[in-house]
């Protein structure tokens, strides 16, 4: 049995990932990013919805990273808690960008 890969490197990487589109150094593309239609149509648009995304996915990885520091055991990738660490709150970043980018 292979050992599971510890749940740091995920969350680490949605952090790292999330690092340049809050700060706004992502163009309007369809690769990375929070892509809707009317932000892929207005950049302006694009980056304020793409600086909330990144900023909450930020905040979602640090929690799920605080977590596992607090609770070492969640973080062998081993249990589903573990991972609903991890999901949940980047689940609550993207479904709040969906909230802020409608409202915009």
């Amino acid at each position: 049995m292979s050992a599971p890969i510890s749940m740091f490197v995920p969350a680490t990487l949605i952090a790292i990932l999330a690092i340049p589109l809050a700060l706004n150094l992502v163009p309007p593309n369809r690769i990375y990013g929070y892509r809707t239609a009317h932000s892929l149509a207005n950049r302006q648009l694009w980056f304020r919805i793409n600086r909330v995304a990144g900023l909450a996915l930020i905040v979602a990885a640090a929690v799920a990273l605080s977590a596992y520091l607090y609770r070492p055991e969640l973080a062998s990738g081993r249990s589903f808690a573990g991972v609903l660490v991890l999901i949940l709150p980047v689940l609550a970043a993207l479904v709040g960008t969906g909230m802020y980018a409608r409202k915009i």
